[in-house]
């Protein structure tokens, strides 16, 4: 603001803002402060406009022009009658005058098209909640926007707030905090004086306001300012403040909106506009839109009978159902359940699905509770059993889980045994990633027991697929701790696990679709492949990983055929001849980057960095050492410290 007006005294050209933000978030504040701190520049002359009345209703715009007379100097006696005549008055007194005019909580431009001095002296600022574009198309004048402080503007000021309170606040505590108030300056000064007086409430302020994912003021407090927001609307506007609160997740693009509103997708956009504009909701992120903190309770707490909380919500889980089919069947050719869609025939890109799946993960996550809280537990199952290849794959087991349950208590409440048999092998296989090995094996089990209890070809050879897999991962365990004879046991096991798997699929006839068999064969020998890397019989893993990768090779399944590769590249280090385990693992790493895969990726970039500091290429090591630990940074995984490890050997 001050460059801009410095700028505009040197060109004698008009120097214009508005100043837009939510409810209380400082706008005349710092409108106030620009005056004081450039008081010279306005030769210490200030005209403050209010335009909003008490309760909430817009002033005149003779009211205003009058305002802005009488802080010019004039007497209200001699006041024009019209609004017209008022307006060039006010352009005569402003002629060669040098001031700054403040016109506060201006609820439309139009209030303001006649308070605009031509003068080139007059700065004038505009304060208002909405945000009013129109008066930067219209009359050239600079936004600010006051959407929310920065997390180290917000972090000072709550710790400038709490004085001496903030030494004795543990910096965790401080940090969740700031969080809860979303950079909101209120919510940071009413907050600092809670906590202020009383350091021992942050820690329950915290746990309230998580449990009940609202903000961090009292209610009586919060209310008020809502009330304001909630007034200006107009019925459209605020049935859509509603009803958006009730579509699940952190946030939601416009195509969901519009099912939670039963509207075009265009329709909706367009009222996301305008409640944008109103900062009554905040851009999340490209495309995306979330409520404030402070004004989420608020929407909730409006919802009214005839909103249809039900049917909005079977709107919106119904639309992420269609959405998801096709995209989760972009990205893996694997056996499911059910019925699907007929949105799952639809051909969508597979780069397409992984931007889509990083968008709408949460969203989908939180549509699994809704949609069985709602009564709709096909929807709920059905949600789950799509979000298995993204979810499992890019980690967040904690929250992965939580939603199987759920999934699993709908398809157990509908006596869907078709649906537990998966859902109940999905679930295995989070605690089996988790390296819970009695857990993963309860729920192999148990989808094993479904499978076996309707026949479910599939169902069957896949879980007794993961039984040899938890019966391998814990052989690795037991090498890791030199106990070869417990190793040797499980590795044992995990065969005859694989053969009882390949004994159905021999056997499975037509019940199975023709094109599953051969693929569930070529995942048996990639299993056998890492079992046998473990005894370590290379030449065994590297026979199995090679035959299982001339499958793959020419599918369209890139994890697959990255797998393949990995074992190949671990099998290639301990033998003489075959494949070059650096192409191995080059390769490997391409192609889970290309699938999204950061787990597969980081394993794939620290074999590689083995590989080449094998071979005294140390420099192309740490690049991809690098690689590795960032990527197992991002993930939390304990292999960072494995790598950093790896970096201190190489000497550089």
């Amino acid at each position: 603001m001050v460059r801009h007006l410095k700028a505009s005294l040197e060109t004698q050209a008009p120097c214009r803002f508005y100043i837009h933000g939510i409810e209380q978030s400082g706008r005349w504040s710092l409108a106030s402060q620009f005056f004081h701190e450039n008081v010279e520049d306005f030769k210490r002359n200030y005209v403050e406009v209010v335009a909003r009345q008490a309760d909430g209703l817009p002033v005149a715009v003779g009211d205003l022009l009058a305002q802005a007379l009488i802080g010019l100097g004039a007497q209200e006696s001699e006041l024009p009658a019209s609004d017209h005549a008022r307006a060039h008055e006010l352009q005569r007194r402003s002629v060669a005058q040098t001031y700054l005019m403040v016109i506060r909580d201006v609820m439309s431009a139009e209030q303001v098209r006649l308070l605009i001095p031509a003068s080139p002296g007059v700065t004038v600022v505009v304060t208002s909640r909405s945000n009013l574009w129109e008066l930067q198309a219209a009359y050239d004048f600079r936004a600010v926007a006051l959407d929310e402080l920065p997390p180290d503007a917000a972090w000072q000021l709550m710790v400038e707030r709490l004085g001496d309170a903030a030494t004795t606040v543990e910096s965790d505590v401080l940090q969740k905090l700031v969080a809860l108030c979303e950079g909101h300056p209120l919510l940071i000064r009413r907050l600092a004086a809670r906590v202020g007086s009383r350091p021992d409430l942050a820690q329950r302020i915290i746990g309230d306001a998580e449990n009940s994912g609202g903000g961090v003021l009292e209610q009586s407090e919060a209310k008020w300012l809502a009330d304001q927001v909630y007034a200006a609307l107009d019925d459209e506007l605020r049935r859509a403040y509603r009803l958006l609160v009730l579509i699940p997740g952190p946030d939601f693009g416009a195509r969901a909106a519009a099912a939670a509103l039963d509207v075009e997708a265009q329709v909706a956009a367009g009222l996301i506009d305008k409640l944008v504009d109103g900062n009554m909701l905040r851009l999340a992120s490209p495309g995306r839109y979330a409520y404030f903190r402070l004004l989420r309770p608020d929407a909730v707490s409006r919802i009214e009978d005839r909103d249809g909380r039900a049917a909005v919500v079977a709107r919106v889980t119904d639309w992420y159902l269609s959405e998801l089919d096709p995209r989760d069947g972009a990205l893996a050719n694997r056996w499911r359940v059910g019925a699907l869609s007929e949105s799952a025939l639809v051909s969508v890109d597979r780069g397409e699905a992984l931007v889509w799946f990083r968008a709408e993960q949460a969203s989908v996550l939180a549509c699994v509770a809704a949609a069985a809280g709602n009564g709709q537990h096909e929807v709920a199952v059905r949600l789950c059993l799509g979000l298995y290849k993204y979810a499992h794959h890019q980690g967040r087991l904690d929250l992965w889980l939580d939603c199987l349950q759920a999934g699993l208590r709908s398809a157990e409440l509908t006596d869907n045994t078709a649906a537990i048999t998966q859902l109940a092998s999905h679930r295995g296989s989070a605690h089996l990633a988790k390296e819970e090995f009695e857990a993963a094996r309860a729920s192999f089990l148990q989808s094993l027991k479904c499978a076996r209890e309707i026949g479910h070809a599939m169902g069957e050879q896949s879980a007794l697929e993961w039984l040899g897999k938890v019966a391998t991962a814990e052989a690795k365990l037991a090498m890791a701790e030199e106990n070869s004879e417990a190793a040797a046991a499980k590795i044992d096991e995990a065969f005859r696990y694989y053969d009882d798997s390949e004994k159905v699929v021999q056997f499975a006839g037509e019940t199975m679709p023709a094109d599953q068999p051969p693929r569930m064969i070529a995942l048996l020998g990639l299993q056998r492949a890492r079992t046998a890397a473990i005894v370590p019989d290379p030449e065994a893993s590297a026979r199995w990983a090679g035959g299982a990768l001339s499958f793959f090779d020419g599918s369209t399944e890139v994890e697959n055929r990255a797998k393949c590769l990995m074992v190949l590249g671990f099998a290639a280090k301990s033998l003489s001849v075959g494949e070059d385990p650096v192409e191995c693992f080059e390769k490997a790493a391409e192609l889970f980057a290309e699938d999204g895969l950061r787990r597969g990726e980081a394993d794939a970039r620290f074999g590689l960095g083995i590989a080449l500091a094998g071979r005294g290429r140390a420099d192309e090591a740490l690049v991809a050492y690098r690689r590795a630990h960032e990527l197992y940074t991002e993930l939390g995984a304990a292999e960072a410290d494995e790598v950093l490890r790896a970096i201190e050997s190489l000497g550089l």
